[in-house]
């Protein structure tokens, strides 16, 4: 009897394989020396172990990004991995709004155009008042943060992804333990939040961030 394997990968994880993927492809299109192809086999594998704790039929699957030898290959694996994906929990225009109910002029975002099984962190820009707003998940729970986006843009390291990228100021401001005093703590982070979204490939150290920068 086949067990049936229950969805295990977090988005980060999917992206983590999509990126070594491409690792191999990029090898196998560059180079016919099978020895630089055997090393660069034997990184993907060490990233990945070292990133996933897997069982035995999780791993099976897992092993069958090394058969792929070419970008059709890949997509298809990419697909394949899908339905085995833990998607961001959904929200609602009400979650949204009680996660951020001192806004009273809230800008909620078309939620039918966002696909959870692609994002690490839900978040929107309110282009009109320069504000972003994102929601993590905490346990079983969600976490709202919202700051400030400057206009100017730059090339740098983003905050988040800790990819290069296209980024901007993002700051956020939290009262201090002294009545009337606040701490900003200003970063760059991408402008293109689904950009960076595809780029996370350890969840930790996104909520890591995200968890420093509301204390």
């Amino acid at each position: 009897m086949t067990q049936i394997i229950q969805p295990f990968l977090t988005v980060a994880n999917y992206h983590l394989l999509e990126q070594q993927m491409n690792k191999i492809l990029q090898t196998l299109a560059t180079t016919k020396d099978k020895n630089v192809i055997l090393a660069v086999r034997g990184i993907v594998d060490s990233e990945i172990t070292a990133k996933l704790v897997l069982s035995v039929e999780e791993a099976q699957l897992i092993e069958q990004l090394f058969n792929v030898t070419d970008r059709v290959q890949g997509e298809a694996y990419l697909e394949q991995l899908k339905p085995y994906v833990i998607p961001f929990k959904a929200v609602t225009p009400s979650i949204l709004k009680s996660l951020f109910k001192k806004e009273k002029k809230l800008k909620l975002p078309n939620l039918e155009e966002i696909d959870l099984q692609q994002i690490c962190y839900f978040t929107w820009d309110d282009y009109g008042t320069h504000r972003k707003y994102v929601v993590i998940e905490k346990g079983e729970q969600f976490k709202a943060i919202k700051g400030t986006i400057s206009n100017e843009t730059i090339k740098g390291i983003c905050s988040i992804c800790n990819r290069h990228a296209d980024v901007h100021l993002f700051t956020t401001s939290v009262k201090g333990r002294e009545i009337g005093t606040f701490t900003n703590h200003s970063n760059y982070i991408c402008v293109d939040s689904q950009q960076c979204n595809q780029h996370i490939t350890d969840l930790e150290k996104t909520k890591s961030f995200f968890e420093r920068i509301t204390q």
